[in-house]
């Protein structure tokens, strides 16, 4: 008879909700656990825990009030959470923290920068951890960082108004972020803080990537999609965690004693996108170029409109673009207006014509065409794929 197991892991975010896939996925497949449903969920609240009298629990535990029910409880325990140290007698599953800082930090020194920062609330475990990982690859390059640490605004919470996260302290983000040098690498814990921080250097007038450039950790398609520019981000193999939990958990139920250390997780690859797309030219007027065509990429510009916002000539400017850049000014407008209509497609449900327009294209025939000759494909295509 397979043992009953409850899962304290609310799918409030995308990674939590590809946690529970990978619980569900290793009972599936093992017919040794079965999920205890609250009503049509295979998930419960904190208050229902020890009513429904598990065999053993995977939990997202978020304070030292749900680790001690976890701990009252007196059967098996696996935590997916290191907001804080791990705990006497409850089992954690997690990502490589360190892992996550290195890689990003790798990621920012690849692209060419110099300076770099690192955000994160430090009175989170993992996010301490990611830090060390990250300075660490830094000071192999003989780089460091400044430490940015993001406070809440105790005077307002979205959880309050049940949506899940904080608000952050604005003016005390704007007060660490206007003193860094530029460019800069910004590396942030998670996607929510890379938003913040690039609208506040966007408010402060920092241009992003060029000023600034931000990478942070979830890849949350709705907070990576939605912020201009898109954020890059690095995965977590969030399935996986989940999987390994439930597997950890079947063999402590089977009388396997709790690990001394978290069995951790190697994520998974960066989603690059905009807001890191920096590119360490010495020329500075070709990067404000370059710059220029991805901010106006949705507007009918042209190369006339580049060069006399440059004030070079012509000749000059074209020159030392394709020196610099290895193609022409009027190749990187159609370039950068291709990679926008991709990101159109994939991440809303605007019509084409909407897209061909929000592409800087004056017909949606001549967007059609483009982009065919780019991709292959037509855009209806590109987007069923």
């Amino acid at each position: 008879m397979p043992h009953q197991i409850a899962l304290a892991v609310i799918p409030c975010s995308d990674n939590q909700s590809r946690m529970l896939r990978g619980i569900l996925k290793y009972a599936a497949e093992t017919s040794r656990l079965q999920v205890i449903k609250n009503a049509a969920v295979p998930y419960i609240s904190w208050n229902y825990l020890k009513d429904c009298r598990p065999d053993g629990v995977v939990a997202y535990a978020e304070s030292r009030q749900q680790i001690a029910i976890l701990q009252s409880l007196q059967v098996p325990a696996v935590n997916l959470n290191l907001l804080m140290p791990p705990t006497d007698g409850v089992a954690v599953v997690h990502s490589d923290n360190f892992e996550i800082g290195w890689r990003l930090a790798d990621h920012l020194i690849e692209v060419g920068l110099r300076n770099f920062a690192f955000a994160g609330h430090f009175a989170w475990y993992h996010n301490q951890l990611r830090r060390e990982g990250f300075l660490s690859r830094l000071s192999q390059s003989d780089f460091d960082a400044t430490s940015i640490d993001i406070a809440f605004d105790v005077n307002k919470s979205n959880l309050q108004d049940g949506l899940p996260f904080r608000q952050i302290d604005q003016e005390n983000l704007r007060r660490q972020l206007v003193n860094l040098p530029q460019p800069c690498g910004v590396a942030t814990c998670h996607d929510e803080f890379s938003h913040e921080v690039v609208e506040c250097a966007k408010r402060e007038g920092i241009a992003v990537p060029f000023g600034m450039s931000v990478v942070g950790v979830n890849d949350c398609r709705l907070i990576c999609d939605t912020t201009l520019p898109p954020l890059s981000s690095i995965t977590q193999n969030a399935e996986r965690i989940g999987f390994l939990a439930a597997e950890l958990l079947d063999q402590m139920i089977h009388g396997k004693q709790v690990p001394s250390e978290p069995l951790l997780v190697s994520p998974g690859p960066i989603v690059k996108r905009r807001s890191s797309e920096f590119l360490a030219f010495d020329d500075a007027e070709v990067a404000k170029a370059i710059e220029f065509i991805r901010m106006r990429c949705g507007y009918p510009i042209t190369v006339t409109d580049i060069v006399e916002r440059s004030g070079l000539c012509r000749k000059t400017l074209e020159h030392r673009f394709e020196s610099v850049v290895g193609h022409s000014i009027a190749k990187e407008i159609r370039l950068t207006r291709m990679r926008h209509s991709q990101h159109l497609l994939a991440s809303t449900s605007l019509s084409i014509v909407d897209i061909a327009v929000r592409s800087g294209f004056e017909s949606t025939s001549g967007f059609v065409r483009a982009f065919r000759e780019y991709t292959g494909k037509t855009p209806t295509q590109y987007r069923s794929a």
